[in-house]
C-alpha cells in the first residue's frame, strides 16, 4: 500500500439555504472523443450543460504518440483542448473530458463561482522550472490548465512536460521540464472555487479534501482509478512524478473520483504521487 496524505479545509464562503432542504453538489462529466489522423493538429472545445460550471478538465483516454500541448479554460463553462498526432504516428483516437459541477436543492439561490488565475513563464532549454499559482482568499483550488507555445521551428512542444501539478490550501504548485534545445514559453492556469450565497440565510460550508496516493509503477502504460469518500465528488486530479523515466499520459476528475494514465520506462520500483481533490457540503 502506498503512503496516503490527507489535508482538509472548510471554506468560510460556503453555501446557504434552509437547513431542512436537501443540498448536494451535482456532478456531470462531459466526454468528447477526438479522431486524429496521422499528421493532424486538432483544436476541440467542450462545454458544460446550462447551469453548470467547468471546474477542471483532462484526458480520460490517451492515444499512443499523441501529445496535448493545451488544456485551457474557455469562459466559466468549458475548456479548449489542442491535440497533436505527428506524421510518424498512425491514425489515433483520444478522449477528453470536462468536469462540470453545480448545486441542487429546493431553493436554488446559491451558485458556484469560478475564478481563473494564470501565470506565464519561460523554461530554459534542458532545465526544470517550478512555480506557484495562488488562489484568491476564501477560495479553494480546483482545476488546472496549460498552454505550451510552439517553438519557431514548429517542433519541440512535445519536449515540454509537466512533472508536477499539485493543489494545496493556498493554490497550485507546478514543475515543468524542457528537454528541448530551445527555451519555451508556457502559460499556466488555475481554477479557484467558492460559493456565493444571499445575505441573511443559514450557512452551509463547502468542504474540500486533498488526498495524495503514492503508487508503484510498472514498465509500460497503466490506468489508475481512485475514489472520493462516500458523499463527496471530485474537483480535479493532480500528480507528481518522482522518476525521470515516468510520464503522465492523462489525468482527469470524473464523477466521484479520478483517473490517471501513468507510463514508465523503468523496470525497477519507481513511484508516483497521484492527487485527488474532493468536495462536499455540510453544516
Amino acid at each position: 500500500m502506498g503512503r496516503r496524505l490527507i489535508a482538509c479545509v472548510a471554506v468560510a464562503a460556503g453555501v446557504v439555504a434552509q437547513s431542512s432542504l436537501a443540498q448536494v453538489v451535482l456532478s456531470r462529466s462531459i466526454f468528447h472523443r477526438v479522431d486524429l489522423p496521422s499528421k493532424t493538429i486538432r483544436d476541440v472545445a467542450v462545454s458544460c450543460p446550462r447551469g453548470y460550471v467547468a471546474v477542471s478538465a483532462g484526458v480520460s483516454n490517451p492515444a499512443p504518440g499523441v501529445t496535448v500541448p493545451s488544456i485551457w479554460p474557455s469562459g466559466l463553462a468549458g475548456y479548449k483542448f489542442r491535440l497533436v498526432n505527428p506524421v510518424t504516428n498512425s491514425d489515433q483516437q483520444a478522449t477528453v473530458v470536462v468536469a462540470c459541477r453545480n448545486f441542487v436543492f429546493k431553493a436554488p439561490t446559491t451558485r458556484l463561482k469560478v475564478t481563473s488565475v494564470q501565470v506565464k513563464l519561460k523554461v530554459p532549454a534542458r532545465q526544470l522550472r517550478a512555480t506557484a499559482l495562488p488562489c484568491p482568499p476564501s477560495t479553494v483550488p480546483a482545476g488546472w490548465g496549460y498552454d505550451i507555445a510552439p517553438v519557431k521551428s514548429g517542433r519541440g512542444s512535445g519536449r515540454m512536460s509537466m512533472r508536477r501539478v499539485s493543489m494545496h490550501l493556498g493554490g497550485f504548485s507546478f514543475s515543468l521540464r524542457n528537454s528541448g534545445a530551445k527555451a519555451q514559453s508556457v502559460t499556466l492556469s488555475g481554477t479557484c472555487l467558492t460559493a456565493l450565497r444571499p445575505a441573511g440565510t443559514s450557512q452551509e460550508r463547502l468542504h474540500v479534501k486533498i488526498t495524495t496516493f503514492r503508487v508503484p509503477l510498472q514498465a509500460g502504460s497503466h490506468g489508475v482509478v481512485r475514489k472520493c469518500p462516500a458523499g463527496w465528488v471530485s474537483l480535479s486530479a493532480g500528480y507528481a512524478l518522482r522518476s525521470p523515466l515516468a510520464t503522465i499520459d492523462g489525468a482527469a476528475a470524473i464523477g466521484a473520483g479520478g483517473r490517471w494514465w501513468v507510463a514508465s520506462d523503468s523496470e525497477g520500483a519507481a513511484t508516483a504521487d497521484l492527487q485527488l481533490v474532493c468536495t462536499r457540503l455540510s453544516m
